[in-house]
C-alpha cells in the first residue's frame, strides 16, 4: 500500500482545496488563486514525474530512436501517427531529453484539459479530482499518445454543439494525427448531440447490465452470425480472450450501476443544468456499451471505453448539483470524496506505481526497467 501514498495525498489536497473554494466561491480572487496553487501541485506532479506505470519502456526507447526520416519517409501502420511523431521530433530538437518531452506533453495536456474543464466546470480542482480517479492517472502516466488526441477532441466539442463543421472536424483530424482511435469521434457530429428519450437510456442500460451479468458473449456472436472470421480473425480473438481477466462484480461495476441509476434518476435535472449534457449523457451510453457488451475482451473494452470516460468528469460533478436537500448534497460528496480516495488507493499500490519526481531524485531507466519485469516477468527456473 505504500506505493498508493503519494496518489491519495494528491487527491485529498485538491479535493480539500476544491472544498475551501465552494466555501468562498463568492470571493472571485480567492478562488482564483487556489485554483492557480491546486493546478500547479498537479501539473508538477506529472510534468516531473520519474518512470512511472509501464508505457514509458516503449515511449523512452522511441524518443531515443527517433529520427526527422521517419516522418519525411512516413509509412502509414509502421510509425506512430504523424502529429505524435512531429511533437516528439520537435521535443528531441529543442532538448534531446525523454524527461523534457514528457514535461512538455504534460504542460500540452494540461493546457487542454483545463480549456474543457473551464467551459463545464464551476469548480475545476473537484473536476480535476473526478478526472484523476476515473482513469485520469494511467491517461497522465501511461497514454501519452491518447491523451493529447481525447484532449483535443473534448475541445472540439463546443463546435459539435454549435453546429460548426469545419472547426470540429479539423480537431478531429488534429486528434487523429496524435492516435487512430480518434477516428471514432468522427461521426459523433451526426447523432451525439441529440436528445435520447430517458426510457431509450434506461432500456440500453439495462440490457447492458443483463449482458453483462449473464456473460453473454455478445462479440463473439456478432463475429459468427456476420461470418467475417477466419484464421487471423480467430487467432487474433483468442489471443484477446487469453489476455482478458473475466471482470467481476466488485467495486467497479458497483461504482457504474450507481452512476447509470443516479444519471436516470435525475435526468432532466441534468439536461436542464446545460445543454451540452446532451453530448455527456449519449457518451456516457456509449461507455456503458463498450465496458459491458465488450467485457469477455478486458484490453478491447479498455482502449475504447477510454474514449468516453469523459462522460463521468462532468457528470458526476453536475450529478452533485441536482440534489435538492443540502443533506443530501452533503452525503453524497462526502460518498463521492471517500470513493475517490478508496478508489486510489486500490487501483495504484504496485511496484510500477512508484512515484517518484525529478525535483527530489529519480531511479534510473534500467532501475525501472527491473521493477516492470521483477513485476510482470515469470522468473526462469
Amino acid at each position: 500500500m505504500i506505493y498508493t501514498i503519494p496518489y491519495v495525498l494528491l487527491v485529498i489536497l485538491l479535493g480539500f482545496l476544491a472544498i475551501l473554494i465552494e466555501q468562498k466561491k463568492e470571493d472571485e480572487a480567492f478562488v482564483q488563486k487556489l485554483t492557480f496553487w491546486g493546478v500547479l501541485v498537479y501539473f508538477v506532479f506529472f510534468a516531473f514525474r520519474g518512470f512511472i506505470n509501464t508505457d514509458w519502456m516503449t515511449y523512452y526507447v522511441e524518443f531515443d530512436k527517433c529520427t526527422w526520416d521517419l516522418l519525411l519517409n512516413y509509412e502509414m501502420g509502421k510509425s506512430r501517427e504523424p502529429g505524435f511523431l512531429f511533437f516528439m521530433l520537435l521535443n528531441k530538437s529543442l532538448v534531446p531529453n525523454f524527461h523534457f518531452f514528457v514535461f512538455t506533453s504534460t504542460l500540452l495536456n494540461t493546457w487542454l484539459l483545463l480549456s474543457f474543464f473551464r467551459k463545464y466546470s464551476t469548480n475545476i480542482l473537484i473536476a480535476l479530482v473526478v478526472y484523476l480517479v476515473f482513469e485520469g492517472f494511467m491517461i497522465n502516466a501511461n497514454l501519452m499518445r491518447n491523451s493529447t488526441s481525447i484532449f483535443i477532441f473534448l475541445n472540439a466539442i463546443t463546435y459539435l454543439q454549435q453546429r460548426r463543421p469545419l472547426p470540429y472536424f479539423g480537431l478531429c483530424l488534429l486528434a487523429l494525427s496524435f492516435h487512430f482511435s480518434a477516428i471514432v469521434y468522427f461521426p459523433f457530429y451526426f447523432f451525439i448531440h441529440r436528445k435520447l428519450n430517458k426510457w431509450v437510456y434506461l432500456t440500453i442500460f439495462v440490457v447492458c447490465i443483463i449482458i453483462f451479468v449473464l456473460h453473454i458473449p455478445i462479440f463473439l456472436k456478432l463475429i459468427n452470425l456476420t461470418g467475417i472470421g477466419g484464421v487471423f480473425i480467430d487467432k487474433k480473438i483468442d489471443a484477446y480472450t487469453e489476455l482478458s481477466t473475466a471482470r467481476g462484480f466488485g467495486m467497479g461495476f458497483i461504482e457504474r450501476l450507481i452512476t447509470g441509476i443516479l444519471v436516470f434518476c435525475y435526468y432532466e435535472k441534468l439536461y436542464d443544468a446545460r445543454v451540452e449534457n446532451r453530448i455527456f449523457i449519449n457518451s456516457l451510453v456509449a461507455f456503458f456499451i463498450s465496458i459491458f457488451l465488450f467485457s469477455e475482451f478486458a484490453e478491447i473494452s479498455k482502449r475504447i471505453y477510454i474514449l468516453f470516460i469523459y462522460a463521468y468528469w462532468i457528470l458526476w460533478c453536475d450529478l452533485i448539483k441536482c440534489f435538492y436537500y443540502e443533506r443530501n448534497k452533503l452525503l453524497f460528496s462526502t460518498f463521492v470524496g471517500l470513493y475517490c480516495i478508496v478508489k486510489t488507493a486500490t487501483t495504484l499500490n504496485a511496484p510500477i506505481h512508484e512515484y517518484d519526481n525529478l525535483l527530489f531524485g529519480i531511479k534510473s531507466y534500467q532501475e525501472r526497467k527491473y521493477i516492470f519485469q521483477k513485476t510482470f516477468e515469470e522468473p526462469e527456473y
